[in-house]
């Protein structure tokens, strides 16, 4: 799948404040439809909008909009957890609004997110969590070349598997 089937849009204080706001007004910042229920993690949006108020020129391991060019459609939500770690891993998260499951697009996010982690040197490995089972987002992650390192227990969200990708080797 062609990584132009999706463009990312770097998340801004004024995208996420047009997100809690309601759909015309981030169709009327983005110039594109919104996909229902796009965002995945609603919750996640009144958090972010928090943290780039306090840094509103933007995150550069922040929030990440999916729009998908052909349909001219915002149609997924996701980006990074924050910057690398000490020792080189960045996390990401991503979610594609139901309408538009099953057609790749999560595939071609997460290699775009993957493809601007590896571009800075300091990263050597990116990190994902699922739930703990097979399910549409273990699958992308597999194909996208991911390993499952780790199984966990969340509080509420029960079992929950750690997922990574290292730095190919020269």
């Amino acid at each position: 799948m062609s990584p132009s089937r999706l463009r990312l849009v770097d998340g801004t204080l004024a995208l996420l404040s047009a997100a809690l706001e309601g759909q015309s007004a981030l169709e009327g910042l983005l110039g594109v439809s919104v996909a229902e229920n796009w965002e995945g993690f609603p919750e996640a949006l009144p958090l972010l909008r928090a943290s780039y108020e306090s840094k509103p020129e933007g995150h550069s391991w922040g929030s990440l909009f999916f729009i998908e060019p052909e349909v001219t459609t915002l149609v997924g939500f996701g980006g990074f957890k924050g910057a690398p770690s000490p020792d080189g891993v960045v996390e990401i998260g991503y979610a594609i609004a139901p309408a538009f499951r099953g057609q790749g697009l999560a595939t071609v996010a997460v290699a775009q997110m993957v493809q601007r982690a590896f571009a800075d040197v300091a990263v050597r490995a990116v990190d994902a969590h699922t739930l703990g089972h097979d399910n549409p987002s273990t699958r992308v992650l597999q194909k996208s070349g991911f390993r499952k390192i780790a199984e966990m227990e969340d509080p509420d969200e029960g079992s929950i598997w750690q997922w990574r990708l290292e730095r190919p080797t020269p």
